[in-house]
């Protein structure tokens, strides 16, 4: 007779990768208890839509991970509303706000992470920043408004939010300290074309600057002034300067953090018992090499699924992924798969049906290591096998040719 496995496995944090963990744990026929503990107070839902649907007012809320009666059907001690605030993890307790404490044979760290602060409006009522389904519902009320709202830092959620609320009729202006939006990520060309779409959309786009002051009316913000001298008049600002792994709660435990939590390639930490994943969690890619804390909703799956074949005793698994994300903004789904880099060579290609529509090929050394594009699937997700092969750059132009002979080639490349 196999033997019942009654461990009791502490999930914090309830969003994607949470979720995850607890689905597979009992996919994989785990038996014991599944404790998934969420600081908010709502179900497990999507967080992609908060930035395109919510905001733009097309759905009142995102989208739940699981229906409720799916979520039954795991047999999960679910504790929403509920904040972890310490680790013993000599003791294998995790203490929480208000006291109380879980005590657990396994931990999964999965608390996601937090917005990064902006305080210069001294904590105005109309400057928000966008993590939560909260977050949203006030920056989608303020956009239904209309008027004029700003947004500072022009990463993927900056330009996702500016892209929501310029649909929705606003003006808005997109402030960016870099010389255009994503350069620092993607290099200067993809900024340049991301940038460029902006403008034709009507979006007032101030790359090179940052705000230096804030004009206020009580607690309302009025307006900021920028690096350059000039002044933008403002009905609200979105905060989108990146994001900050959320480890605070592990200090004093003994888990190593450094950029959020240090995992190896199965997403074990530096404290016997204990994993992490998500946007938390700072893994080892056993086919690159490289320790990184990747923000992406696909990474995310695989390393739960990793996390709980190896708490169950499956044979183990190691993050081997070529991470892929996308952003849609203006009716256009940008992909990305690999490792962009903006020191890679990066070569042009105006492809598609119709040959206007960007590729992006990231190479080092001649082997191409990521691919970036603009309404293109088709050949970005057959890219992906060779960017996991880091094949040739020239087997990658090769494909593309095949795929649309009409392509034409630009490149920074000095090949």
């Amino acid at each position: 007779m196999t033997a019942v496995d009654s461990r009791s496995v502490v999930v914090v944090g309830a969003g994607l990768g949470g979720l995850t963990v607890a689905e597979e744990l009992r996919r994989l026929g785990f038996g014991g208890s599944v404790v998934l503990v969420g600081a908010e107070h709502e179900a497990p839902y999507d967080r992609p839509p908060l930035s395109k649907e919510v905001l733009k007012g097309t759905r009142s809320n995102p989208p739940s991970l699981r229906e409720p009666d799916e979520l039954d059907a795991l047999g999960l001690d679910l504790r929403l509303g509920t904040v972890a605030c310490g680790v013993d993890t000599a003791a294998r307790r995790v203490r929480l706000r208000g006291g109380g404490e879980l005590p657990y044979d396994v931990l999964v760290v999965a608390t996601g992470a937090r917005a990064r602060g902006w305080d210069a409006a001294g904590g105005a009522s109309n400057v928000w920043s966008l993590r939560t389904a909260q977050d949203a519902a006030r920056i989608g009320a303020a956009v239904a408004r209309g008027g004029s709202i700003g947004v500072l830092g022009a990463g993927f959620i900056g330009c996702e939010v500016a892209a929501s609320a310029r649909e929705a009729g606003c003006e808005v202006t997109l402030v960016e300290v870099q010389s255009a939006p994503l350069a620092h990520a993607l290099g200067p060309e993809a900024g340049a074309e991301i940038a460029r779409r902006h403008r034709a959309a009507g979006v007032d786009v101030r790359c090179g600057v940052t705000i230096v002051d804030a004009d206020l009316a009580g607690d309302v913000l009025t307006g900021v002034r920028l690096s350059d001298g000039t002044g933008v008049t403002l009905d609200g600002l979105v905060v989108g300067l990146g994001v900050v792994p959320d480890t605070g709660w592990l200090e004093g435990s003994g888990i190593a953090v450094d950029n959020g939590v240090v995992c190896d390639a199965s997403g074990r930490t530096s404290q016997e018992g204990v994993y992490a994943v998500g946007d938390v969690a700072r893994w080892v890619n056993a086919r690159t090499g490289r320790h990184r804390r990747i923000e992406h909703w696909t990474t995310t799956i695989e390393q739960a699924a990793i996390v709980a074949s190896d708490i169950t005793g499956q044979e183990r698994r190691v993050l081997d992924e070529v991470p892929y994300f996308w952003s849609d903004q203006y009716g256009t789904k940008i992909q990305c798969v690999g490792e962009p880099d903006a020191g890679a060579d990066i070569t042009v290609r105006m492809t598609g049906a119709d040959g206007d529509r960007p590729l992006y090929l990231y190479s080092q050394a001649g082997a191409l290591t990521g691919v970036l594009g603009f309404g293109l699937a088709r050949v970005v997700m057959r890219l992906r096998a060779l960017v996991a092969e880091r094949a040739a750059l020239g087997d990658a132009l090769d494909l593309v040719d095949e795929l649309y002979p009409r392509a034409s080639a630009l490149t920074n490349s000095p090949t």
